[in-house]
């Protein structure tokens, strides 16, 4: 084996640390113990900056690196942007004595990672293993960088031959190559092979996984079951188990597995995303909340960031804001809005985007019982659809609930017209439209153009015409406003004219208004008060 010296030399390394001293100490040791190309990085987006405009060999990332990108959030960015090559060594250091912090770091799967505090022969010991064993691997790495999994295997195959203890580290790679192959039996038979030898924690996932793609989930399961009773930490069997349970259409234990999931290991980004969105699904609102605040704040400097996390986390507060304006509702709703704002903000240019989250605005204000307030976001909300290029079943369906929320029944009705003439909703869209027209049906509609008809005939008979005028104006936006309320906002407008001075735009409203109802039969109990009214209307146009 070469000693370290050889291996870091022209090697390109990048050290990353949040403190000074660190910086300047592992530097140092690094120099000391052979490299020669030693870039240093102050926090994780540096090393972001850095990783993007240079090979490295070897990154030797803290995981603390105070605010924005921690050193986990540093190696899941640059693998799944391909920054790093599969030849490149990623080494974690954590001075975290917690759980969560240590099962994050090796879920993401770092090639070696180290406990500070450490000294110097700690350092030369685990670098010069696992560089050698990189350098072994590296026609393998070499072939995964260029995506040909059929040279992977037979490398694979070879290095076994050549190097027999490396054999399970290979046989690994193996097994994740077949499955990429979808090879799905081909990597059960090596699983299964493996396990005959010695029963290894991601063999048996391995095999689980190979069952769950062949549609064998009792099997999948009891083998998942076996490996946790074994291995309760290990968290990726509760991911898969969750997708089984998903499979059966058994919601509530997908969530459940994932909350176990989360309990040992909460700082996987994707996969506190997953239970916010079963949670919210299955109508548990304060865990779908909590999965999606955590969400926020792991995807906020890392490439799982997402308008999503922002919106579903103040659409998941909502549960808790009420006109009551108790500590839950002022502390929930002040979490909406910001999450409201933060979403805004970052994504100014997406309209589609700034609508959703309008609507959640506004739902927040009608929750607390500014009424005004909400209508004004209604409004803005309204506009911005406009602004949208091809607005989706889903963003109609939101602004038909944002105008029932803010009692603007017509324009709710306007808009489920237009749904109704859109073939391309899905069977979701279609059933919660369905449900929508239940909910303001003509007899709903009919109450409501009652009640505001029975508030405007309070101003009227108080000799507050304009506010009944602007009510019955309210009352006969609706196509199914009866003869009564009609009759009603004809006599409101005719007796304002009258009292004042006939104007032709109101003129013109109470002439359409005569259209929409038509002649009435001389037997009908508002005949006399009608023919009245009509002659009225002819007395004041001739006036102007």
């Amino acid at each position: 084996m070469a000693d370290l010296s050889t291996m870091l030399a022209n090697k390109r390394v990048l050290a990353v640390d949040d403190l000074v001293e660190s910086r300047s100490a592992m530097k140092k040791m690094l120099t000391i113990l052979g490299a020669d190309k030693v870039d240093v990085a102050m926090d994780g987006d540096e090393a972001t900056e850095y990783i993007l405009n240079n090979d490295y060999d070897l990154i030797i990332s803290d995981y603390n690196l105070g605010r924005g990108r921690d050193g986990q959030q540093i190696l899941e960015e640059a693998r799944f942007t391909h920054q790093i090559k599969a030849t490149c060594t990623f080494v974690m250091l954590t001075g975290e004595n917690a759980m969560d912090m240590v099962m994050g770091a090796i879920e993401y799967e770092p090639d070696d990672y180290i406990t500070k505090p450490f000294t110097i022969d700690v350092m030369r010991q685990r670098l010069t293993r696992i560089l050698a064993i990189k350098e072994m691997l590296r026609p393998i790495n070499e072939a995964m960088d260029k995506q040909d999994k059929k040279t992977i295997l037979a490398l694979c195959d070879q290095l076994i031959l050549a190097q027999p203890r490396l054999k399970r580290r290979v046989e690994r790679i193996q097994g994740r190559t077949l499955l990429k192959l979808k090879k799905f039996e081909d990597a059960l038979a090596l699983y299964e092979s493996i396990l005959e030898d010695r029963e290894i924690n991601w063999a048996l996932l391995g095999k689980a996984t190979c069952l769950f793609k062949l549609e064998k989930y009792p099997q999948a399961e009891k083998v998942l079951a076996r490996t946790l009773r074994e291995h309760p930490k290990y968290v990726q069997c509760y991911d898969l188990l969750s997708k089984i349970h998903l499979k059966n259409k058994d919601l509530k234990s997908a969530q459940n597995t994932l909350i176990s999931a989360t309990n040992v290991s909460p700082k996987q980004v994707l996969r506190q995303m997953e239970l916010g969105r079963l949670a919210y699904a299955n109508k548990d609102f304060a865990v779908a909340e909590s999965a999606f605040k955590m969400s926020v704040k792991l995807a906020r400097h890392s490439c799982y960031r997402s308008v999503k996390n922002y919106l579903f986390f103040a659409k998941s507060l909502q549960h808790k804001i009420t006109p009551s304006n108790n500590r839950d509702s002022r502390a929930g709703s002040t979490e909406a809005f910001k999450a409201v704002e933060e979403a805004k903000t970052l994504y100014k240019e997406n309209t589609d985007y700034i609508f959703e989250a309008t609507i959640i605005e506004s739902t927040t204000y009608t929750n607390l019982g500014k009424e005004a307030d909400a209508k004004a976001i209604a409004t803005k909300a309204e506009e911005l659809l406009t602004h949208v290029n091809e607005p989706t079943g889903a963003m109609q369906l939101s602004m038909v609930n944002v105008f029932l929320e803010t009692n603007q029944h017509a324009k709710a009705q306007d808009m489920l017209a237009d749904l109704g003439r859109r073939k391309d909703l899905s069977r979701a869209e279609t059933r919660e439209l369905t449900r929508t027209r239940n909910e303001i049906s003509e007899q709903v509609v009919r109450e409501y153009t009652t009640e505001i008809n029975d508030k405007a005939i309070a101003f009227f008979e108080r000799g507050q015409l304009q506010q009944a005028i602007d009510l019955f104006d309210q009352a006969t936006a609706y196509k199914e406003a009866g003869y009564t309320v009609m009759v009603n906002a004809i006599q409101a407008k005719v007796t304002f004219m009258d009292q004042r001075e006939p104007t032709r735009t109101m003129l013109q409203e109470v002439d359409e208004l005569f259209v929409r109802m038509g002649d009435l039969p001389a037997h009908d109990e508002r005949y006399d008060r009608w023919i009245q009214l009509k002659k009225t209307q002819t007395r004041l146009k001739r006036a102007i």
